[in-house]
């Protein structure tokens, strides 16, 4: 918690009890009206220095409590702002779970969420009809006398939300057990803080917490990043892999593919030190199939094909021997080497394994 003492008053009340803001003064207003503090009501000056910032101050020594100021500001402020305008946004950032959860045999709950899921509403409209159209500051519902209590004057059916200040206390633990829709602003410290929920309307998790909210986010898969490719093989040999979305799982997307598996990706290679000897999405692939009978044949599981740094591709290690022109021959070429010899690492890597990342598509 900050300073009170540090505080400059950017707000006051004039004779009329509205509120005025320090900017909107001149040399020649400052002393027209009679200001007063919103907390205690004592007399204030406004201070419109050249070297400071602008501010209001009590006029006289005394113990008014600068944190019951930011909590009177607040609510003022919001009130003012949900009943002057024909917009009070609110905006509810949740991550939600793979409504394949439980059947999808790839799904794993840090991977299969999507964060900053958001949905924009008004508080004031909903599909253009009126929604919460009265803001009233502290009146009692029910057993609770919330900050603010919006309401609906033309459905009296629909459920009030309290808009609480945090202060110096959260809401209460029977006041969420209640179930009423609760919109808590966060630790309000600053005229700043303020100016966010004035700025940008109540943004769920940033300047708020939302309680007793359900919201319904629309599920865009082709957003949800769970690390699947689609290993596609065809009878000429040839074989590629393409990044797959959630909703494709179970189809089919190259019709003339011989073979289509879901693997679960990898980020490393298995040349590389990562302390889990894994193989990276083509590798498996093919050593899947291999290890299910399959009679493929593929430069990658040769252990003459290495990877070189300097070409930035693989090579075959013995192309002068064999008299290939081109020292990165095509990986099909594997099917007619005679020396072709399969890499005991790849081939023996273990079926169990492999059967945790890899399923076959039904064609």
């Amino acid at each position: 918690m900050g300073d009170m003492s540090q505080i400059k008053y950017s707000y006051c009340l004039d004779e009329k009890n509205r509120l005025v803001h320090i900017k909107s003064l001149t040399d020649a207003t400052r002393h027209t009206h009679r200001w007063r503090c919103l907390q205690c009501g004592q007399e204030m000056v406004a201070n419109l220095g050249q070297k400071n910032a602008w501010h209001f101050s009590h006029k006289a020594d005394t113990a008014c409590d600068g944190e019951s100021y930011l909590h009177k500001l607040a609510k003022r402020r919001i009130r003012a702002k949900f009943m002057s305008e024909e917009s009070f946004p609110i905006t509810f950032n949740r991550d939600f779970h793979c409504e394949n959860k439980g059947k999808c045999p790839y799904y794993r709950q840090w991977e299969c969420l999507e964060y900053n899921a958001t949905e924009r509403c008004n508080l004031r409209y909903w599909n253009a009809r009126p929604l919460y159209d009265k803001c009233l500051e502290e009146v009692k519902y029910g057993e609770f006398r919330p900050d603010l209590l919006l309401k609906c004057s033309t459905k009296p059916d629909v459920q009030p939300i309290f808009i609480e200040i945090y202060k110096t206390h959260q809401s209460s633990e029977a006041k969420v057990n209640s179930m009423y829709r609760i919109i808590e602003t966060k630790k309000i410290e600053s005229e700043a803080d303020i100016d966010d929920i004035i700025k940008r309307g109540f943004v769920e998790g940033e300047n708020c917490t939302l309680k007793n909210f359900h919201p319904k986010h629309p599920i865009d898969k082709s957003k949800v990043r769970i690390p699947i490719d689609r290993f596609i093989l065809y009878n000429s040999g040839k074989a590629y892999v393409e990044r797959l979305s959630c909703g494709m799982i179970d189809k089919r997307i190259r019709p003339k593919s011989a073979v289509e598996l879901n693997v679960r990706r990898h980020e490393f290679s298995i040349g590389e030190s990562n302390g889990q000897n894994d193989i990276d999405t083509y590798e498996k692939g093919l050593v899947y199939l291999a290890r299910k009978g399959l009679p493929i044949r593929n430069c990658i599981l040769c252990r003459n094909y290495v990877y070189n740094d300097y070409l930035s591709n693989y090579l075959c290690k013995l192309y002068k021997i064999i008299g290939l022109k081109d020292p990165c021959p095509e990986q099909t070429e594997a099917g007619i080497c005679e020396r072709y010899e399969p890499d005991r690492k790849l081939t023996n890597y273990p079926l169990s394994k492999l059967e945790e990342d890899v399923s076959r598509v039904t064609l």
